[in-house]
């Protein structure tokens, strides 16, 4: 304690000396706004930090000074008497000491108490302000409810002549239907400016998003049929597609040439009449009919004249085979097309490639006689 006392004892004998003038600047300072507002400021976030705290304190210091604010509640009410109320006012009842609040008062219970009913029911109708109903509301309700709606139908109706002959004119240029449409199906009510149209017209959509969604369902029905048909979704160009048409008609003959006969055979007639003919028989413009060159109705016929003609071994299993047999001409086509006019002739072609001039040989035998006219077989 004597090292605290000896560390401050020159502070404390400058503030000996100097008593007065320091309590002076203390004042000044403490009377400055802004410490005011920083001290106020300073009591109220403690106030709202310290709640809890602060109540409790207040109640242990009133339970130590029960005495003591007895005595100052005491003084009180000796000081401050209660005002005891004498009256009512006459005409808005609240407590007063003279018989009016006011001039207002006096004047409203000297105007209403001449009147026939009683004091409540006039009190009722100022305080509600049913005057304003009576004078403002009501008349306003009858003009704007009755007064101006019967005068606008009196308007209306004067023009009724007017609007009964726009309706005709428009009528009569105009034609109304009610009819389903042909693409989409649904129901639709329309007018046109035309004259009367064919019994056999409809529309095809009843509005512009049916229209979208069938073309839209077209787009992809033709990007389903090019995937089938190109293998892609846009259809290629001229020489793609040929490419793909070719090799889908080779595969697709190929086929049909190994299910049916018939078809082979006709295939390979055909081939060789072309062949025996020319370039120049091809070009012509009128072309007779494979089946009228061979004399037969279709390849099943033709397929069965061979059958009949078979000799043992022979099916269409070895068919075109160096194993197997080929179709012979019995006369060559080479004597018709040296001694006769093959091209140019019917009767000679018949002759020459029909059913008759054929039979089935062994491949071996038919290239030993060749084109001679009189071979015999061994």
């Amino acid at each position: 304690m004597n090292l605290i006392e000896d560390k401050y004892r020159y502070q404390k004998a400058y503030y000996q000396r100097n008593k007065e003038t320091i309590v002076v600047k203390e004042k000044i300072y403490r009377n400055k706004p802004e410490v005011k507002e920083k001290k106020k400021l300073y009591r109220e976030q403690y106030r709202l930090n310290n709640k809890k705290k602060l109540k409790q304190d207040m109640k242990i210091y009133y339970q130590n000074n029960k005495e003591k604010f007895a005595k100052y509640k005491e003084k009180y009410m000796i000081n401050n008497p209660k005002k005891e109320v004498i009256k009512k006012c006459l005409w808005c009842k609240k407590e007063n000491k003279n018989l009016y609040c006011g001039e207002r008062c006096e004047n409203k219970y000297n105007i209403y108490k001449k009147r026939s009913l009683p004091l409540f029911v006039w009190r009722f109708y100022s305080n509600c302000k049913i005057y304003r109903l009576i004078y403002e509301k009501i008349p306003k309700y009858i003009n704007h409810g009755i007064k101006i709606p019967l005068r606008k139908l009196k308007n209306k109706i004067k023009i009724l002549p007017k609007i009964y002959t726009k309706i005709n004119t428009y009528i009569k240029y105009n034609q109304f239907y009610f009819e389903k449409t042909k693409v989409c199906g649904h129901w639709i009510f329309y007018k046109t400016k035309s004259a009367k149209r064919s019994v056999d017209f409809k529309r095809n959509f009843c509005s512009d998003k049916c229209q979208d969604i069938e073309e839209q369902r077209i787009i992809e029905n033709k990007k389903q049929r090019n995937l089938v048909s190109w293998g892609t979704e846009y259809r290629p160009d001229a020489e793609t597609r040929r490419i793909i048409k070719n090799k889908k008609q080779n595969e697709w003959d190929k086929k049909r040439k190994a299910e049916d006969p018939s078809y082979k055979l006709i295939r390979r007639m055909r081939a060789r009449t072309k062949k025996v003919l020319g370039a120049t028989y091809r070009r012509k413009d009128k072309k007779t009919s494979i089946y009228e060159k061979l004399c037969v109705k279709s390849g099943q016929e033709l397929r069965q004249h061979l059958e009949s003609l078979w000799k043992p071994g022979m099916s269409w299993d070895n068919y075109g085979n160096q194993e197997g047999w080929v179709i012979d001409h019995i006369v060559p086509l080479k004597y018709y097309k040296d001694n006769f006019d093959l091209v140019n002739n019917i009767e000679i072609q018949k002759k020459a490639f029909g059913k008759d001039n054929l039979q089935p040989l062994w491949w071996l035998d038919n290239a030993k006689k060749s084109d001679k006219l009189n071979y015999e077989l061994e």
